[in-house]
């Protein structure tokens, strides 16, 4: 089973820890306003939307994150912006593929 638990890090405005019931994977918002996420995340979509939720929720002005997702960030309202992509508060979105 999968459980996505928000918990206090040192360095990042929000944190949450992704577990599989094999192995715990962080990721969270940096204070500078960078999505991170832990390389070894099998689930990085998922990360990326529970991140991009709780920024939304919590009205983050900016966030910006780099290439590593393995998703189309443009989904996400995350357009390419120096070496990475970039998302104002109204621009992010949780896509959804239902086709309706």
């Amino acid at each position: 089973m999968l459980s996505v638990l928000s918990q206090k890090e040192p360095g990042y405005r929000f944190y949450f820890v992704l577990s599989d019931g094999e192995g715990s994977y962080g990721g969270g918002l940096r204070e500078g306003g960078e999505l991170v996420c832990d390389p070894a995340c099998p689930y990085k979509e998922l990360m990326l939307r529970a991140l991009v939720n709780k920024c939304i929720n919590d009205f983050v002005p900016r966030a910006f994150t780099r290439d590593v997702w393995g998703v189309d960030l443009a989904r996400f309202g995350f357009a390419p912006e120096g070496e990475g992509f970039a998302a104002s508060w109204q621009a992010l979105r949780l896509p959804h593929d239902c086709g309706g």
